[in-house]
């Protein structure tokens, strides 16, 4: 008898991940569309549905910037579905000035990163009970522009500048897959991470200045985020990817990522910061993360 998957996209109502759900719809799949709010993920269900009438979706919905509101995305994910076989941290915003979240982090920190590593934490009692689960990361080539990182400055980015806070908070998610990995060897939940290349999406829709210009220009240059959901879409369903853990892929490949986000030393440490970082602030206690 056949088992009918579930999968959480975050990030689903634009872009990657709503091309990703719409995807995973189209071939049976139930979907949890991971929403800022209850009435976009209505929205993008509505799209989808448009196209795939029957389409099993539902909406998770809560702002990622904060963390009260991941506890609160996670608790409807786990009132929601009996079974979770994936899930895909696609996830992301770029803030161009120094935004500080009511908790006290750097938003870009928050959303990008911290909020899929509480996230992950948050639903691995569900995705253990449902192995083999897979977790995918959405990264990006720009994490390869971080040369040195300054664990104590992430949380609020004091010398912030937009362009190093994305690509560190790109660089965070592959240490988050690097560290994560080895802990889930034998527990039957994968994690990697997808490169989805250059896209056209609205990632930089809080973008001013030059830089909303560059995007802008760039846009004839950028693949389709039908095209880019290719690399995310196989590694969460693709039976040859099964037991490949803790690995890197572009376009459908393996990729090669920056020395430093291969640094086993400086995940661990970074994952113990982000747990420390998250119990310290109370959003978190010792008890809900994996050891």
């Amino acid at each position: 008898m056949s088992i009918f998957r579930t999968y959480l996209v975050t990030g689903a109502t634009s872009g990657i991940g709503h091309a990703l759900a719409r995807r995973l719809a189209s071939t049976g799949r139930s979907v949890l569309l991971g929403a800022r709010t209850t009435e976009s993920g209505q929205l993008a269900a509505e799209r989808i549905r448009t196209d795939i009438p029957d389409a099993s979706l539902s909406v998770v919905s809560g702002d990622l910037s904060e963390m009260t509101q991941v506890r609160a995305l996670a608790e409807q994910v786990r009132e929601a579905v009996p079974r979770l076989d994936g899930v895909v941290l696609n996830a992301a915003e770029v803030r161009t000035t120094r935004v500080i979240t009511p908790d006290g982090f750097e938003t870009n920190f928050a959303t990008n990163y911290l909020s899929g590593f509480l996230l992950t934490e948050l639903l691995m009692p569900l995705l253990k009970r449902s192995r083999p689960a897979r977790i995918v990361t959405v990264s990006s080539s720009n994490h390869s522009h971080i040369k040195t990182i300054d664990l104590e400055g992430l949380a609020t980015a004091p010398d912030f500048r937009h362009a190093n806070s994305y690509s560190t908070s790109k660089l965070l998610n592959v240490l988050h897959a690097t560290a994560l990995a080895p802990l889930l060897t034998t527990s039957g939940v994968t994690i990697n991470v997808a490169d989805p290349g250059f896209v056209r999406t609205n990632l930089g829709r809080h973008a001013t200045g030059g830089f909303a210009l560059f995007l802008r220009m760039a846009g004839i240059f950028q693949d389709s985020p039908e095209k880019a959901v290719q690399t995310p879409y196989h590694l969460v369903t693709a039976p040859e990817f099964a037991d490949t853990n803790g690995q890197y892929f572009t376009k459908g490949k393996p990729g090669k990522p920056s020395r430093l986000s291969r640094d086993a030393e400086l995940a661990s440490t970074l994952r113990d910061f982000s747990i420390s970082l998250l119990i310290d602030n109370q959003l978190a206690t010792s008890g809900e993360f994996l050891v």
